[in-house]
């Protein structure tokens, strides 16, 4: 449906801008809280990376008693590598700065919620008795919040889609009947693939080893 613009009122238009700006600020919560998981989730991880990079190095240097195994050049080559891709992908994960992240993507959502209830205010002046707002105070005040707004989204990340979509999906009533929102993201699929290949293999390598 094609939208009249020459219809538009001041009042109509606070009335829009405060339901994108809820819209956006629910984003941004899910946009802070999965950073946050993420970084929680790779510590978990680094954690038990290191570990198995320690234990792969004292193996390859002394584990011959234990296996002959150990004693192989492939080993060694294979415990090598390990130990530098932990190196790699620890200042790799460093450098996303997840908790940084999220922190300021939190800080956003309370400046954009500082924004709804300016808005709010503007309506509930206007619908005051004692309204002391006057058409052209309430379209000067309306610009200076939206102006506000942009200059926020612009010095700020963007969101991922996934967020959206999880905003989305909670905000519908019937949730029983709508399809599970999938985190495709790569910072997500990195993350599955350390965990998966680097934390479950080796676990089940040393089981089947002894």
């Amino acid at each position: 449906m094609e939208r009249k613009y020459k219809e538009l009122d001041i009042k109509t238009e606070i009335e829009k801008k405060m339901n994108t700006l809820n819209k956006t600020r629910n984003t941004r919560i899910k946009m802070s809280l999965r950073l946050k998981k993420y970084s929680e989730q790779w510590k978990v991880v680094m954690f038990i990376l290191n570990i198995e990079a320690v234990i792969f190095v004292l193996l390859s240097l002394g584990g011959q008693t234990i296996n002959s195994i150990f004693t192989d050049k492939l080993f060694s080559i294979v415990s090598g590598v390990f130990s530098i891709y932990v190196i790699l992908i620890q200042y790799y994960i460093g450098e996303l700065n997840y908790n940084e992240r999220a922190l300021k993507v939190h800080y956003h959502q309370l400046d954009i919620e500082d924004l709804i209830l300016r808005l709010k205010a503007l309506i509930i002046k206007d619908n005051s008795k004692e309204n002391t707002l006057d058409e052209s105070n309430l379209i000067n005040e309306y610009n200076i919040i939206m102006y506000e707004y942009q200059t926020v989204l612009k010095n700020n990340e963007n969101h991922d889609p996934v967020d959206y979509e999880k905003n989305a999906r909670e905000s519908m009533k019937d949730k029983q009947n709508l399809k599970r929102v999938w985190d495709l993201t790569v910072d997500n699929i990195v993350l599955k693939f350390n965990i998966i290949l680097f934390i479950l293999f080796p676990i089940v390598t040393a089981i089947i080893i002894f």
